[in-house]
């Protein structure tokens, strides 16, 4: 039973979308990249990431307003 109350608490916090957020980010950051240098940190590989990190967190935002039972 102690699972079963662990796992409503992670619905109850988000925590539960991290690694699909994680996940949108990185491709997100992907495409942004594709024909970038990355071999080092950049200011530009840097800003595309953390925008890649928010548009994904908008998105992940959006569905779950648009579907509360996802969640």
């Amino acid at each position: 039973m102690k699972r079963r109350e662990s796992g409503e608490a992670d619905q109850r916090d988000g925590s539960r979308f991290v690694s699909t957020l994680v996940i949108a980010a990185a491709i997100i950051a992907a495409v942004r990249l594709a024909r970038e240098d990355i071999s080092r940190p950049s200011p530009r590989v840097t800003s595309a990431i953390f925008d890649s990190i928010s548009l994904a967190r908008s998105l992940l935002t959006g569905v779950l307003r648009r579907y509360p039972g996802g969640q």
